[in-house]
C-alpha cells in the first residue's frame, strides 16, 4: 500500500494567513516570512546543539527577536494572536483535489508536523482536511524535530514501515534532506522560485503543486 506523510505548515496550509496579524503587530506582513525563518534556525539550532525544544518554543523565541529587531513591543496579547491563526491556517487550494486522489487509489495519508499533534489536529480540522488522515504524527514523538532523522524513523515504527515504503512530501528542501537520510522516499512541491530542490538531496519527485506531484507518485507507484 502507498504511504504518503506530509509536512504541514506551507506545504499543506498556507502562512500567508497570518500576514494581517503580522501587520497589525509589526506594520508589515513580510514579518511573517521573516518570523517563520527564525523560528526555523532556532529550531535546527537547538535540535543540533541541544537541548531539545518543542517548535512552539522556537517560534516564540522568533516572535521576541523580531521584535527586538523591529524594536516593536510585544505584548502577550500578540502572542495569543499569532497562536490563535496558526490555528486556522487555510488550505493551498491544490491540496484538497490531491488529497482526494490519494485517498480514492487507496493509499495511507498520514501527517508529520514538527508542530504538537493536538496543534497538527486543529489544523487539519479548520482547514477542512483532517478527514483525509489516516494517523497524525509529530515529530516531537520522537523529542527531537525535523528534519533530524530520528524524527522520521519514529514515523516508520509507529506506522510498522519500512522507511523504503514511505514517501515525504514537503516543500522544504531541508525536510526532503532528513527523510532521505532516514531512508525515506521523498517528493518536493515547488509552488514558489524559492521552493527549490537541494543538488545534495534530490527528491525523487518534484512538481509545481501537489496534484502533479501526487500524480508522479501514484505511477511510480503502480509501476
Amino acid at each position: 500500500m502507498t504511504c504518503c506523510l506530509f509536512d504541514i505548515n506551507e506545504t499543506l496550509l498556507d502562512l500567508a494567513g497570518l500576514d494581517s496579524v503580522f501587520f497589525q503587530t509589526f506594520g508589515s506582513s513580510t514579518a511573517r516570512s521573516a518570523w517563520f525563518a527564525q523560528t526555523l534556525q532556532n529550531a535546527m539550532t537547538a535540535t543540533i546543539t541541544g537541548p531539545s525544544i518543542s517548535f512552539e518554543e522556537a517560534g516564540q523565541a522568533a516572535l521576541t527577536m523580531l521584535a527586538q529587531r523591529e524594536q516593536v513591543q510585544l505584548s502577550e496579547a500578540d502572542r495569543h494572536h499569532v497562536k490563535t491563526a496558526m490555528r486556522m491556517l487555510p488550505a493551498h487550494p491544490d491540496v484538497e483535489p490531491a488529497l482526494e486522489q490519494l485517498r480514492k487509489s487507496g493509499a495511507r495519508i498520514v501527517a508529520l508536523s514538527n508542530n504538537a499533534r493536538e496543534l497538527v489536529d486543529a489544523q487539519l480540522s479548520a482547514a477542512g482536511l483532517r478527514g483525509y488522515f489516516d494517523e497524525v504524527l509529530s515529530a516531537e514523538d520522537a523529542q527531537t524535530l525535523k528534519p533530524d532523522a530520528p524524527a522520521y524513523l519514529q514515523a516508520a515504527k509507529t506506522l510498522n514501515t519500512d522507511p523504503k515504503r514511505l514517501w515525504l512530501i514537503a516543500v522544504h528542501a531541508w525536510d526532503i534532506a532528513g527523510a532521505q537520510r532516514a531512508g525515506f522516499t521523498t517528493a518536493l512541491v515547488s509552488r514558489t522560485a524559492q521552493q527549490v530542490p537541494s543538488p545534495l538531496a534530490p527528491p525523487t519527485v518534484q512538481g509545481s503543486d501537489l496534484t502533479a506531484v501526487v500524480e508522479q507518485i501514484l505511477t511510480l507507484e503502480s509501476a
